[in-house]
């Protein structure tokens, strides 16, 4: 075994919102069968952390291996716990209670209730489907909500948030261990920032923010840790990082998005949460680009350095289908319905493809909060009949075998891994060559387009050649597949490993 310790810094376990991405479990599972430990250190609070945690072992997303921690459940951990075990027993709330009517919210999805007593509105509570007490907020004589209590999936009471009587926003957060005890308290500005922490443990001290309670969490966690590798996949953590006071660790900032303002590409500025990052580049051991593309543009605007390393995301194998088993006029992009993806360009473009093919269909895989507008594009452009809205996809790779192309037109991506998973799957690309990703991983040509952003005419002109010319997609289809080689596994654990090798020299 390796002496380096892989340390993860991340806020949150939330693999919905990109917090815990496919991308960062794969190296933690790839680290921990090379290291004695690999250890995760997460900073949001997260109500239901341990549930989290539990179903990412369970479902083995993450190896049971690897150390999950969490900031505020090592809060809400500590005391002896006997409360938490009496309540854990019976943890359902019930509805009714004493000396209050209670008259029930229909607009919230999980069930929600109003209190009063006398008349006078004094409680709200929401309940999970299962009907566990999610919280109870308390209200004063005229309506304002001054508290709300929060409770974790086992009935424990985790944090009581006091809010401003006018903007109805949290002053002040107190957290509570499993005896009822408030071990920290935080109050936070008129902007929501968290400020002055106080930790009421053993011996009570006071921080400046949160943010410095967190580093000191942090840096105590990493004086018990041999040799760590301390790795911040965001440009939210970087600040914590490069901060950290312990002389035996080494840094390694990995690179995930398009690190450009609008247009996105080298015309426009650096955008501002960069900003740290390019000011304190040289505090890095380690600097990962998933693209080439990334690499030359920053190498050209603040150096080129030892310390930058191109590792891109896994093309993993699919298995073939069979000839001719995809729908020669069906094209699908999977993607989120926000303005980042560009799905009314897409759908401008397959406009034009309706008129060269009357029975051209395309199918988009996804949500998020333009759907309701992208469906009205959709009228306006009348092709009902031929655009669908098909929801979340859970099965990708049939998905993408089903069709003669797959789209991507966002205004700019980190990567891409649509990209890879549907040449993967046998299918050709047709995409927006836009920064970073497309031209890394598409061959114009040979397993797919690229097309200048914005040129809806031309990427319609890409999709019509696939789809009416049979020997040209059998030929892109032939050489999508080479994708698991050049992104193989082998190749992206190789160069992970000598980078973690490089920082024990």
């Amino acid at each position: 075994m390796a002496k380096n310790t892989p340390v993860f810094v991340f806020n949150s376990l939330d693999v919905v919102r990109g917090g815990l991405t496919k991308a960062v479990m794969t190296r933690a599972n790839t680290f921990i069968k090379h290291y004695d430990e690999v250890v995760f250190l997460t900073l949001k609070f997260q109500r239901n952390f341990n549930e989290i945690k539990q179903a990412l072992y369970d479902s083995g997303k993450l190896h049971k291996k690897i150390k999950l921690l969490n900031f505020f459940d090592e809060i809400n951990s500590s005391g002896k716990g006997m409360r938490q075990k009496r309540r854990l027993k019976d943890p359902i709330f019930n509805i009714v209670e004493n000396g209050y009517a209670v008259v029930e919210d229909e607009v919230p999805e999980e069930p929600s209730y109003r209190y009063y007593r006398n008349g006078i509105y004094e409680k709200y509570k929401r309940f999970d489907e299962n009907g566990h007490l999610l919280f109870v907020d308390f209200m004063n004589e005229s309506r304002h909500r001054y508290r709300r209590d929060e409770y974790n999936p086992g009935g424990a009471l985790i944090r009581s948030r006091h809010t401003d009587l006018f903007t109805n926003k949290s002053r002040l957060d107190r957290y509570f261990d499993k005896d009822g005890k408030c071990h920290l308290s935080i109050w936070l500005n008129g902007n929501g920032e968290e400020k002055r922490t106080v930790y009421f443990g053993n011996e009570p001290v006071e921080y400046p923010t949160l943010y410095d309670a967190q580093t000191a969490w942090v840096e105590k966690k990493l004086a018990t840790i041999n040799h760590p590798v301390v790795m911040s996949d965001s440009r939210g953590t970087d600040k914590l990082v490069v901060n950290i006071r312990n002389e035996n660790i080494k840094r390694v900032a990995v690179l995930h998005n398009n690190h450009y303002q609008k247009p996105f590409d080298n015309t426009a500025k650096t955008r501002n949460s960069w900003t740290f990052f390019f000011q304190h580049i040289d505090k890095f051991d380690g600097i990962v680009f998933l693209t080439e593309e990334q690499r030359e543009d920053i190498s050209q605007k603040f150096g080129s350095r030892k310390s930058y390393h191109v590792i891109p995301h896994v093309a993993y194998a699919q298995e073939k289908a069979q000839k001719d088993a995809y729908q020669p006029h069906l094209a699908v992009s999977l993607a989120r319905y926000d303005g980042q993806k560009r799905l009314d360009e897409a759908i401008t473009a397959f406009a034009h493809v309706v008129k060269e093919i009357p029975d051209a269909q395309y199918h988009i895989y996804g949500f998020g909060p333009l759907e309701q507008e992208i469906k009205g594009l959709i009228r306006e452009q009348n092709l009902q009949n031929h655009i669908k809205l098909k929801g979340f996809s859970f099965d990708p790779t049939k998905t993408y075998q089903e069709a003669a192309c797959s789209i991507l037109t966002s205004d700019f991506e980190g990567f891409g891994m649509v990209l890879t998973e549907s040449l993967a799957a046998g299918t050709p690309v047709v995409s927006y060559d836009v920064k970073y990703g497309p031209k890394d991983i598409v061959r114009d040509g040979v397993d797919g387009f690229l097309v200048p952003k914005g040129d809806t005419k031309a990427l319609a002109e890409k999709i019509i050649a696939i789809m009416k010319d049979q020997q040209l997609r059998d030929k892109l289809s032939h050489h999508a597949l080479d994708v698991t080689k050049r992104f193989s596994y082998k190749k992206y654990k190789k160069a992970w490993l000598s980078l973690m090798k490089s920082m024990s020299e």
